[in-house]
């Protein structure tokens, strides 16, 4: 489990570990003054510790705290299974609400803040994972896939077949992902799923460029192929995120972390990281192809998006 993760879970209060009643009440007076943050019932954490974790980790924490510290009793699935197994979640959900599998195929239903899922088998690709019992990797991005929009699980499917993981880590198929929805009988949502499916490409390295591709399709603009590789006469070799071949235009998807010093490439200094982006920028153009740049801000208003692929002259769809 992650250090920070762990060491935050330390810190929780669980009211069910206490014999003496007037801990619940003294949480509940600290939680409504602000002072101590209520995870999920019954678990509690110092805001100054809540507040000092990233807000995906926030959520996992929640999730892992239900798991571990007795508030789930059943397996992790759905977008906890997700958090846990390190899959981004677009259109991220910050409700205070953990998911878990179900006994039974009686209907999903919502029990304070953990929704337990309807299921034919709660014992079925059930694993252990950062120390919590979880729905395998296959069966979490298939029941994500039947319960979320096109961009959601399009963006957990790339990520859970991608072809270069830089750290390693878990990987699926989407053979996989289709034996488990056969297995559990996905029929509602099965459709948007297996749109999902044949749209997912196993190159995509970021979420930012799956949300792009998604949006660019959805917009109605040619989807550009990806992971073109540049090969310089002075030896250099780069890819760039997008490639539109009948324009020959590249694209890059620069993500804020992208700029943030040491947060993805080392110490490097972001000034460093801009420089090199413009060097890379430079060599692409000297070959003969543009190059298109988006940021969050245009994944966040398609609007912008479809203004700047106007402009490039991105083809639409035939």
């Amino acid at each position: 489990m992650d250090e920070a993760i762990a060491d935050a879970l330390a810190k929780t209060h669980v009211v069910a570990e206490f014999d003496d009643t007037s801990v619940a009440r003294a949480l509940h007076r600290s939680t409504a003054r602000g002072e101590t943050v209520r995870l999920v019932r019954g678990i509690y954490l110092s805001r100054s510790v809540f507040d000092g974790l990233k807000p995906w980790d926030r959520e996992l924490l929640r999730a892992v705290a239900a798991a571990t510290r007795g508030r789930v009793r059943q397996p992790l699935c759905g977008i906890s299974a997700a958090r846990v197994w390190g899959v981004p979640v677009l259109e991220d959900e910050r409700a205070p609400i953990v998911d878990a599998l179900g006994w039974d195929r009686r209907a999903t239903r919502v029990a304070s803040d953990v929704r337990y899922w309807a299921t034919s088998d709660d014992r079925y690709r059930v694993v252990e994972q950062r120390g919590v019992l979880v729905t395998d990797l296959p069966r979490t991005v298939a029941e994500l896939g039947v319960r979320s929009s096109f961009a959601r699980a399009v963006g957990a499917l790339d990520w859970a077949i991608r072809v270069r993981r830089r750290s390693g880590g878990p990987v699926t198929t989407r053979d996989e992902i289709r034996e488990a929805a056969d297995a559990l009988s996905l029929v509602r949502g099965r459709a948007r799923l297996e749109r999902a499916l044949a749209f997912a490409d196993g190159r995509a390295e970021s979420v930012g460029e799956s949300w792009m591709r998604v949006l660019i399709h959805q917009l109605g603009f040619e989807v550009p192929d990806l992971q073109r590789e540049y090969r310089m006469l002075d030896g250099r070799r780069f890819r760039t995120d997008f490639w539109w071949p009948s324009i020959r235009l590249a694209g890059e998807f620069d993500g804020r972390l992208k700029y943030r010093a040491g947060d993805v490439r080392g110490d490097t200094e972001a000034e460093q990281i801009v420089m090199e982006e413009k060097d890379r920028e430079d060599a692409v153009r000297s070959t003969g192809d543009g190059m298109l740049r988006c940021v969050w801000r245009e994944l966040r208003d398609p609007r912008l998006l479809r203004q700047k692929l106007e402009a490039a002259g991105v083809p639409r769809r035939s």
